[in-house]
């Protein structure tokens, strides 16, 4: 494959470990990865400690997850999280989830890429960055407005709402190999620019949608910095999917890096969901990538902002 993009662990697939912060870092740092990337624990331990752990281990904050109210709550000064990110040297917010709500229509759409872009420009006088974790919502066909309203007018519990649309996508012929401009994902690459939005995309979930991630990375181009790497598999008609142990689903592991890397992408992130032991996800994660990049180490190409005191 050649020279790739740096790797690194999401701790949330390590949440189980119940040792410090800091310590989960030196664990992962000295497992091999070149960066992390945080999730629930960051916004609880002293950041201090942490800047302290990556800078002993040489590991690079890829990014932080943390939900979009939780993002405006701190460009209003109502928590500490952008001074979290700052004192460990993170540039990069990115929103792990949002309501299947926020995707169901155009006007839902329009609504949600207003309120991306205000964020973004609030986080831009910080000198970060927004980025959106590709959920498989992100990929479902529009439903028509009037439908959207009468699902949210319906006094029945949201799950109805959500299994109703995901039956009548899955009801829908798609073209696997695009990404259509009736869905939520193209809509948002159109609505927003890249310094207002990066993708981070979640293969697993691509998949799940019904789409090849490739088409993604193809269609984002320059807006993807971060590829989630995790694996599923189906279990029946109308019954989802359940993770599985890399290169055994339906995730071509080796197109996702070879178009990854294609496309400069800078971090491919190891995720693994299934219920086992986190120290071994933590060796399994640097081995599947070691061998998915060919033992190819690039250069460090992210830049990474200088830790300040909190």
């Amino acid at each position: 494959m050649g020279s790739g993009p740096n790797t690194a662990i999401q701790l949330y697939s390590i949440r189980t470990l119940s040792e410090p912060l800091p310590e989960i870092v030196r664990r992962v740092g000295t497992a091999g990865y070149d960066g992390v990337e945080f999730a629930h624990r960051f916004h609880e331990e002293p950041p201090k400690d942490v800047a302290a752990a990556l800078d002993d281990v040489d590991l690079e904050p890829v990014a932080v997850h943390a939900d979009l109210p939780d993002i405006e709550a701190a460009l209003d000064g109502e928590s500490d999280l952008l001074v979290r990110c700052r004192t460990v040297g993170c540039d990069t917010l990115v929103i792990p989830h949002l309501s299947a709500s926020e995707f169901r229509t155009r006007s839902d759409i329009r609504s949600l890429s207003h309120r991306l872009c205000d964020v973004a420009a609030g986080l831009e006088a910080c000198d970060m960055q927004l980025g959106y974790h590709t959920g498989r919502q992100t990929f479902r066909p529009f439903l028509p407005d009037a439908a959207g309203k009468l699902i949210d007018g319906t006094p029945i519990p949201a799950a109805v709402g959500e299994y109703t649309h995901q039956l009548l996508t899955n009801l829908r012929a798609t073209d696997q190999t695009t990404i259509p401009s009736e869905t939520p994902a193209w809509n948002l690459l159109a609505r927003t620019t890249p310094a207002e939005l990066t993708f981070e995309p979640e293969v697993a979930e691509i998949c799940e949608a019904g789409y090849d991630p490739t088409a993604l990375l193809s269609l984002c181009g320059e807006r993807i910095n971060m590829v989630h790497l995790r694996d599923v598999a189906p279990i029946g008609p109308f019954r989802g999917y359940t993770n599985v142990p890399h290169g055994e689903g339906v995730v071509d592991m080796e197109a996702v890096l070879d178009a990854a890397s294609d496309a400069g992408v800078d971090w491919v992130i190891y995720e693994n969901e299934l219920d086992n032991d986190p120290t071994a996800k933590i060796d399994h994660g640097t081995a599947t990538l070691e061998r998915l990049l060919d033992g190819s180490k690039p250069s460090r190409s992210s830049t990474r902002l200088p830790a300040t005191s909190s």
